[in-house]
C-alpha cells in the first residue's frame, strides 16, 4: 500500500492534510511532517484543522502553517486541491465543524493515513496499520519508501513527537525494536533533542495547574478493589481555576501511576455533554467499552463523547464495564467522597 500512496502523492499537485478536533502531538506531529515532505517535493500544501495548535506544541517548527480560519484563501485552497488527506482520525465528526463544512465543499478524492480501527468508509483510499504505534511511523515509512534523505530536522522532529506522544515516553506495549531504530534515526536526521521535546509537551504547565490537580485529585474514586479509578474534571474547576481543558491531558498517566491501577476514566464535562477517556494496561481492553458510546480508540486507549449531564454519564459508563470486572470486589466511597459527588450532581 505504501507503493499506491506514494504514486498518489506524486501524481498529484494540491494538497489539503487535516487532523481530529483538539489536536495531540500524533497529530501535529505527522500532518507536519507530511506536509514538509509533500514541500519538498514541490506541491501546494495547505495544513488545515478545526481547532488551533495546543500551547503543549506551538512550539514545533511548521505547526504555525496550520491553517484555522475558514477565510476566502483557504477555502479556495480546499476546493482547488487534488487530494485531500486525514491524518489520525477515521471518523468524519472528529474533524470538527470548520473542517467538515471544508469536506462538504470539496468533490474530490480523500486519502486516509491512520492507526485506529473502524475506519468509516467514505475514504477514497487507506494507508493504515492498527498495529502501528503511531500515525507517524506511516508516515515515517511513506517517506522512506521514497528518499530518506528528505527527513530534515523540521520532519525529524514532528515525528519523534508523534512517536513519542503516542506511546507514553516509549513505554507502551506497540513499542518495538523497530520503533527505537525509527527514533535513533530520526535524532540522527537532526531532530530536537528529547529533553527539549519533552519539557515542550509535557512541562508547560500554567501556575494554577497545581490548583487544578488539587480539585481532581479530591473526588478520585476507586472501584473494583482500586483496578479501576476516575475523576471528573467539571466546567466549574476549569472556570474557577481558568486552567485550559488542554492541560488536563496526562492526567491518566498520574492515575495509571498508582499501584495497583489498571484503568482509568477520565470524565470531562463541556457544554454539549462529557468527554470521556478511557485508559489501561495490560489485558484490560477498552476500546470496545467506549464503542458502547459510539467511541473508540485502541485496545488500550480509547475515548467517547457522551451528550447527557456529568452524572449520568459517569453512571452509564460504569454500569457498562466489561466483564473482566465483575465479581471484583467494589470498594466503596468513603463519606467525603459520597459528599464530593452529591455536590457535582447539584444545579449551581
Amino acid at each position: 500500500m505504501l507503493e499506491t500512496v506514494l504514486e498518489i502523492l506524486l501524481g498529484h499537485h494540491r494538497f489539503v492534510i487535516t487532523t481530529h478536533q483538539r489536536p495531540d502531538g500524533d497529530a501535529i506531529g505527522s500532518q507536519v511532517a507530511l506536509g514538509r515532505f509533500l514541500e519538498h517535493l514541490g506541491k501546494e500544501v495547505l495544513l488545515f484543522n478545526t481547532d488551533s495548535v495546543p500551547s503543549s506544541l506551538d512550539w514545533m517548527e511548521g505547526s504555525e502553517n496550520v491553517q484555522t480560519q475558514t477565510t476566502i484563501d483557504n477555502l479556495e485552497a480546499v476546493s482547488r486541491a487534488d487530494v485531500f488527506i486525514v491524518v489520525d482520525t477515521n471518523s468524519k465528526e472528529r474533524l470538527g465543524k470548520t473542517v467538515g463544512r471544508a469536506l462538504d465543499l470539496y468533490q474530490g478524492p480523500v486519502l486516509l493515513i491512520d492507526h485506529h480501527t473502524d475506519p468509516e468508509s467514505w475514504f477514497t483510499w487507506m494507508l493504515r496499520d492498527e498495529d502501528a504505534a503511531a500515525t507517524g511511523e506511516l508516515v515515517y515509512d511513506l517517506i522512506c519508501s521514497y528518499n530518506q534523505d528528505l527527513i530534515d530536522p523540521v520532519i525529524a522532529t514532528a515525528l519523534y513527537t508523534a512517536l513519542m506522544t503516542d506511546t507514553g515516553s516509549f513505554r507502551f506495549s506497540r513499542v518495538t525494536p523497530k520503533i527505537h531504530r525509527m527514533v535513533a534515526d530520526l535524532l540522527e536526521c537532526g531532530s530536537a533533542s528529547p529533553l527539549d521535546i519533552y519539557a515542550g509537551v509535557y512541562e508547560n504547565h500554567s501556575r494554577s495547574w497545581p490548583r487544578l490537580i488539587s480539585m481532581i485529585f479530591q473526588g478520585l474514586t476507586y472501584l473494583h478493589g482500586g483496578k479501576l479509578a476516575y475523576v471528573t474534571v467539571t466546567r466549574h474547576m476549569l472556570e474557577t481555576t481558568t486552567v485550559d481543558q488542554e492541560e488536563t491531558h496526562g492526567m491518566s498517566d498520574l492515575i495509571m501511576s498508582i499501584s495497583g491501577v489498571y484503568v482509568t476514566l477520565i470524565f470531562t464535562e463541556t457544554k454539549k455533554g462529557v468527554k470521556v477517556s478511557f485508559r489501561s494496561k495490560g489485558n484490560y481492553q477498552v476500546d470496545t467499552w467506549a464503542q458502547n458510546f459510539g467511541g473508540g480508540g485502541h485496545y488500550n486507549a480509547a475515548g467517547a463523547f457522551i451528550k447527557h449531564p456529568i452524572k449520568q454519564a459517569i453512571e452509564m459508563v460504569i454500569e457498562a464495564t466489561p466483564m473482566f470486572f465483575i465479581e471484583e470486589e467494589t470498594v466503596a466511597l468513603v463519606e467525603e467522597d459520597q459528599a464530593y459527588f452529591q455536590a457535582l450532581s447539584s444545579p449551581k
